[in-house]
């Protein structure tokens, strides 16, 4: 045999079993699955699909120079016997690199892969032959071979005739952006563009060949074709258990410690303690391979993500639910989605980029305006700084157990087909028959005013970045919002005005019951969980995926849902993210409303009883209430959903627990708090720890809280930055994997998203543990009676924190002083004011102008069109950003349209403006 001088044996591996070998409870019911990847979930969130998986590390030092590579390391299952690991060190000399292919080849000749049933017959150490690929090929590779025999220099053909040849290769690495970067790369073989940047590791979506030659040509020449795809342990280690070492505990292989002194210096390790260094080196291949093959089994291709295996596991019970055979089948169902065949449904300006990347589009008209409103109306989670400053009385941080699961199980599935809108609501003051239920299915572009009485108004307007909840829409055109915030408005006793609604039409069940896909495939996820949890332990690997899994179907439904962008490595410019195989504007929007309304609820509650809500974040608050006393409130009424909710998913009907208790608390602004307490709070708002600090730990705290309450202008932020996917990857002017020192100086001002309450101030003395006492303003909040009063507050803040900051109760009179006698918003050019809110009420679908909505007529037409009516022009530009939500709150309410809004909506399509429309002949 060609390879009888490259026997490499294979040595047994490090704490291998097989995956779920048995339950560590054995009173456990043994009817039930023990083997982890025989979970129902679990075996719908795998591929199930046969790999060669090879583990792969790399040891470098850093010089002035760069990176200079010390080793690559791999590590593999044995093809013919498993259970034994080959592994591979390829030392470099001097400064040389590698190319991916040439390394990967080596671990294919030293690991015999070519034995691999997934390898063809007549592939060994030395690749391929043409005159075989050329004589044995079939079905769509003959046609290939066929044409590269016609002519040896078509290299398309050569690829696609030699791919049916490939050894197929997952390499799998831990953070692969400092090791996959340590490959030569050239203009042909440049596997970096073919990554894609993905839950904090790198991995490729769909294999990448690499083929080489020997360069002998002729029939007899020899050819090497790897196919492979990328796997990062980082996108399938769950959350707070990411670090290797994490990895290398939970299946029995622990990380090994380099001595002291060494780890900067690893060539120098490498020349001084030589066996060290390898045993060192391979061990972290061999981590990787290990925590793959527990998880999802040996030789098993992994899910490309943790959460994207997760939405495979929605689907694949949604199928169940529904009764349907097939994915496609599913999103119609689920979303209303259907493959994209060219009916114009909608227009491709129109067209939202969660369905149109991925080639689908809404199954009919209703369906897409429903989708598109959805989209407009879903926002982030509730973050906001009620009671800035220092609280020394016991407070409780409490969090909503499962708040995204719990809500998505009070969700009920929209029955698309059907025609998805019920009723449409125009020009009306809602009731709470309108929104009859906490969970439902509306969504509108209301104006609305709260009364003064209301602590926290709870219909969001995004602005300046983020979600401010004013008291009124007064001087906005007004917002798009989902039915339980619109729910808890009415019963907070708000008047609604809805300019244009949609009631959904809703799904049922064979018996008559409402459809919940959502709580369906959750409470499956869960179950699971409690069985791992019940075999393999609280806190186990199994059980912590499981937990993960769970919370990340809410993401993977809200995934571009908000349109977002990432470098597309391949195409070398920034791209659309594209929806998950679960993408729902509806279901995310509401489900995102649902935990909104639910925290809104509790701190009404708790503000009409006389309690204090301190700091808020996503699904959780502080506050000096008990969590048994925040158990009782019945939250207007969805408390009893809430209650109902959870205990279908878990049999326990508790939605608060207790997470963290002080008696210090230090509140500072929003996502900013700390208490010395080891069981206190400690948000850092952004701010890097030191080297060295533990985060958490007591001097994590000390150090946040010194700087808090010493500023007097930004606080110190330095931290080291490594370069991103995008920096690591383009063609032009590429960087090399290096840490930069970052210094960004952030300010730790009160964000003024509710108006201080300047009666409440009074100037509190924090204690640091030297005995000195620091001045802090503290005070309480109210609404902001309008978004444009926020805003002006929120820049002349900004304006403040350039030079200074706003800790003291004097630092807080002079920005008072400033903001109650200064001036009001100033429309510089009042006519294009005016214009671009026209173009955004018809853009966000509050309004439809005949001539704007024309298919007939191109963008540029339309911009021709609008600049006829001589208020200015909008630029191509203005009109693709006018849809976006947050420019909802940047337009003038309609009446103050008038007299053009009226005209325009009159006006034919494509009927030009004349001077009776208001026209002057120039814009003004």
């Amino acid at each position: 045999m060609a390879d009888q001088n490259l026997d490499f044996p294979g040595v047994p591996r490090r704490g291998h079993k097989s995956p779920g070998a048995g339950p560590v409870n054995a009173d456990h019911d043994p009817a039930a699955p023990v083997a982890f990847r025989d979970l129902p979930s679990v075996r719908a969130m795998g591929t199930g699909r046969a790999a060669i998986i090879v583990g792969f590390d790399t040891e470098f030092t850093t010089t002035a120079d760069g990176r200079v590579i010390a080793s690559y390391q791999f590590a593999t299952p044995d093809p013919v016997d498993p259970s034994a690991m080959v592994e591979v060190i390829i030392l470099p000399l001097g400064k040389h690199r590698l190319s991916l292919h040439t390394a990967l080849w080596e671990v294919v000749k030293a690991a015999r892969l070519y034995q691999s049933p997934l390898v063809p017959d007549g592939v060994d150490d030395r690749g391929v032959t043409r005159r075989r690929v050329l004589d044995e090929s079939r079905g769509a590779a003959k046609e290939a071979a066929d044409a590269w025999a016609a002519d040896p220099s078509d290299w398309q053909a050569r690829a696609d005739a030699l791919a049916a040849w490939r050894v197929p290769v997952v390499l799998a690495c831990h953070y692969g952006s400092a090791d996959l970067t340590t490959y030569r790369t050239g203009y042909v073989t440049d596997h970096l563009v073919r990554l894609t940047s993905a839950a904090g590791g790198l991995v490729t979506l769909l294999p990448f060949r690499l083929q080489r030659g020997d360069g002998q040509g002729g029939e007899l020449g020899w050819w090497q074709p790897l196919s492979v795809s990328v796997r990062d342990t980082m996108a399938q280690a769950p959350a707070g258990g990411k670090a290797l070492r994490t990895l290398g505990e939970n299946v029995g292989v622990p990380k090994i410690d380099v001595p002291a002194g060494w780890i900067e210096d690893m060539l120098g390790y490498r020349a001084a303690r030589l066996e060290d260094f390898l045993e060192y080196g391979i061990n972290d291949a061999v981590i990787v391979v290990e925590y793959l093959a527990r998880l999802w089994g040996d030789g098993v291709l992994p899910p490309v993500t943790l959460s994207g295996g997760a939405a495979s596991s929605l689907v694949s019970a949604g199928q169940d639910y529904f009764g349907v055979s097939s994915a496609k089948d599913f999103r119609l169902r689920f979303a209303g989605l259907v493959a994209e065949d060219g009916v114009g449904v909608v227009d491709d300006e129109d067209a939202l980029s969660f369905y149109a990347k991925r080639e689908r589009r809404p199954v009919d008209g209703p369906a897409e305006q429903l989708t598109a409103a959805f989209a407009k109306a879903y926002h982030g989670g509730l973050n906001a700084c009620p009671a800035p400053g220092y609280w020394p009385g016991p407070t409780v941080d409490i969090d909503a157990q499962n708040a995204y699961p719990t809500a998505m199980a009070d969700v009920e599935d929209i029955d698309w087909e059907a025609g998805a809108i019920a009723d449409v609501v125009h020009e009306q003051y809602l009731s709470q028959d309108d929104v009859p239920e906490a969970n439902t299915a509306f969504v509108g572009f209301v104006s609305f005013e709260f009364p003064h009485s209301v602590a926290f108004p709870c219909i969001p307007v995004l602005a300046d970045g983020t979600l401010i909840y004013p008291r009124a829409s007064e001087g906005i055109a007004g917002a798009w919002v989902c039915g339980p915030e619109l729910w808890l408005a009415l019963r907070l006793g708000a008047r609604v005005f809805c300019e244009i609604g949609y009631r959904a039409r809703m799904a049922t069940c064979p018996d008559g019951g409402p459809s919940r896909v959502l709580r369906h495939g959750v409470k499956q996820l869960i179950d699971d969980r409690s069985v791992a949890k019940e075999v393999y332990g609280k806190s186990s690997l199994e059980e912590t995926t499981l937990k993960t899994a769970v919370n990340s179907i809410y993401g993977k439904t809200a995934q571009d849902v908000a349109e977002q962008s990432a470098w597309n490595a391949y195409a070398q410019e920034m791209d659309a993210v594209g929806g998950s195989a679960i993408s729902s504007p509806y279901h995310a929007a509401t489900t995102t409303s649902i935990v909104r309304a639910q925290l809104l609820a509790t701190m009404n509650e708790i503000a009409d009883s006389g309690g204090h809500v301190y700091s808020v974040t996503t699904d959780g608050f502080i506050t000096d209430w008990t969590a048994a006393q925040v158990e009782e409130l019945d939250l207007y009424g969805i408390a009893d959903r809430l209650h109902a909710a959870r205990e279908a998913l878990t049999g326990d009907p508790a939605i608060w627990e207790a997470k963290h208790h002080q008696d210090d608390l230090v509140n500072v602004t929003t996502r900013g708090n700390v208490s010395l307490s080891l069981d206190g709070v400690c948000a850092h708002n952004g701010i890097k720890r030191p080297a060295g600090i533990e985060e958490d730990s007591y001097e994590d705290r000390l150090h946040l809280l010194t700087l808090v309450v010493t500023r007097d202008g930004r606080v110190p932020n330095e931290y080291l930055r490594f370069p991103s996917f995008s920096e690591l990857s383009r063609k032009e002017d590429r960087k090399e994997f290096l840490p930069s020192h970052v210094s960004a100086p952030r300010s730790m001002d009160f964000d003024l998203k509710r108006r201080p309450e300047m009666t409440s101030m009074r100037a509190a003395r924090v204690p640091l543990p030297d005995g000195t006492c620091h001045e802090m303003a503290t005070f309480t909040t109210l609404p902001w009676d309008t978004v444009e009063e926020c805003l002006r507050a929120r820049e002349l803040g900004r304006e403040i924190a350039k030079n200074g900051c706003l800790r003291t109760v004097d630092q807080w009179q002079a920005w008072h002083l400033k903001f109650a006698h200064g001036k009001g918003r100033r429309i510089v050019t009042p006519h294009r004011t005016l214009l671009m809110s026209i173009v955004i009420a018809h853009r966000q679908r509050v309004v439809t102008i005949p001539t704007l909505a024309s298919a007939d007529l191109t963008v540029a037409q339309k911009l021709d069109w609008l600049g006829q009516w001589g208020l200015g022009t909008v630029s191509a530009g203005d009109w693709k950003n006018a849809r976006r939500p947050e420019r909802a709150s940047q337009a003038l309410p309609l009446d103050a349209l008038e007299p053009y809004l009226a005209r325009m909506l009159a006006m034919p399509a494509g009927v030009a403006p004349g001077t009776a429309d208001g026209v002057t002949g120039g814009a003004r």
